[in-house]
């Protein structure tokens, strides 16, 4: 389901215990935090037992079903006999923090002698190995137990993020006549839970700056109707501005990473997550994988496909994941400037104003002058764990550099 994905509802199953199924046809539709989708079987056979029912919560991973594989002797040995007894799995808590397992298996385990179970529990809940390499010199023979990880795991302090339930300032709140009162549905109280523990994991700062974008302005103005009649898609600013970051982004490399734990991975490639918004005034973020590597033409297409998957609700949810940067464009609703929320774990994400016209000093024949310019204000907000303002207000500085030369710099950019 993605690597940011850590669990999902099954909303319906299309098959039923004993049911044959071809591989390729709909298992199951299930819904994340970031659509629904539909789930082919992987393989031909006859569906032996559904281990979760629909409604249930289950953790990816977790085994939904058992199949009996055409042509394939699946015997108990391998392991299906421990899989029949499994209850369908309950509401299951989301981790405050982002791991990405395939990456970090927590391979400094291997230094640590650990129970399987112990293992299981440290990895749950994503326990760093310092602190595990504390607990086992605190033991016996090395080796750390399932209650050395209860014992610690009562001590650490918790990152509370349920934003419904708790109350921080107030007492209990009761509606008054006339109220409305309505209920979060899944998507908006898991992006208030993420937004909370975002807040929680990185101290938040945020830089602005105004970039004089008169050139681009003219020069769109100047192409987009000949941009839309040879390649039938409308020049819109969105393309131009994620090149432009993925130029600055290479030099600034370490604001394209990821926190995990105490380690940072900065990533070889940049692909840039944008905010769309939804009729239901929830929001997606669809990501474009590997922007460095296309040109305007290429991005200009693939932004408007998956604004128009992500309005239509068939978007998949491989192209939700894998964000190493996050822009916002929140002049399409007239706003000059934000304080954007960074996407646990990358380390920063960008805010876009409204471009309108400004008076604004400007240099002529060495002579200050007062001119009619068009301008945007860049907020860009970053983790100040790893970035400081040398390098988040140094990206910012040279992003609107950028902006305002990327006329003169144009043979610079790929277009195919």
């Amino acid at each position: 389901m993605g690597e940011s994905v850590m669990e999902a509802i099954v909303l319906h199953w299309c098959v039923r215990d004993g049911e044959g199924i071809i591989e390729g046809a709909p298992l199951l539709e299930v819904s994340t935090d970031k659509v629904d989708a539909e789930i082919p079987a992987a393989h031909a056979g006859k569906i032996k037992k559904l281990l979760v029912e629909k409604g249930a919560v289950v953790p990816v991973g977790a085994p939904i079903a058992l199949l009996e594989v055409e042509n394939v002797a699946v015997s108990s040995a391998a392991g299906a006999q421990s899989f029949v007894d499994l209850k369908p799995v309950g509401q299951v808590p989301i981790p405050t923090h982002h791991s990405d397992a395939k990456s970090f298996p927590l391979e400094s385990f291997s230094k640590v002698k650990l129970t399987p179970l112990a293992k299981h529990m440290a990895q749950k809940h994503l326990i760093p190995a310092d602190e595990l390499a504390r607990l086992a010199g605190c033991a016996r023979d090395d080796r750390v137990t399932k209650e050395a990880i209860l014992d610690y795991l009562s001590k650490r302090v918790p990152i509370h993020t349920d934003t419904v339930d708790r109350h921080l300032f107030h007492g209990t709140i009761t509606p008054l006549e006339g109220d409305e009162v309505v209920q979060m549905d899944r998507v908006r109280k898991l992006i208030a839970d993420r937004m909370v523990a975002s807040k929680k994991i990185a101290p938040h700062v945020t830089s602005f700056i105004r970039a004089d974008v008169t050139a681009l302005v003219t020069w769109r103005n100047q192409h987009k109707a000949t941009f839309e009649e040879k390649y039938g898609i409308k020049l819109t600013y969105n393309p131009i501005f994620m090149a432009v970051i993925a130029r600055a982004l290479q030099r600034f490399p370490l604001l394209n990473a990821v926190v995990v734990g105490d380690r940072i991975i900065k990533r070889k490639h940049v692909n840039i997550g944008f905010a769309v918004a939804l009729s239901d005034g929830n929001l997606l973020v669809p990501v474009v994988q590997q922007v460095e590597q296309l040109g305007l033409v290429t991005l200009a297409q693939q932004i408007d496909a998956l604004i128009d998957k992500a309005r239509s609700g068939t978007i998949m949810p491989d192209a939700l994941t894998g964000a190493t940067y996050t822009i916002s464009n929140i002049g399409c609703f007239g706003n000059l400037m934000g304080t954007p929320i960074i996407v646990q774990p990358q380390v920063a994400i960008l805010a876009l104003g409204l471009i309108e016209k400004r008076p604004a000093v400007v240099y002529f024949e060495e002579k200050e002058a007062i001119a009619i310019r068009d301008e945007l204000f860049l907020s860009h907000t970053y983790d100040h764990r790893i970035i400081d303002g040398a390098i988040g207000g140094g990206f910012l500085k040279y992003l609107a550099k950028e902006l305002a030369s990327f006329v003169n710099n144009i043979e610079q950019y790929p277009f195919a």
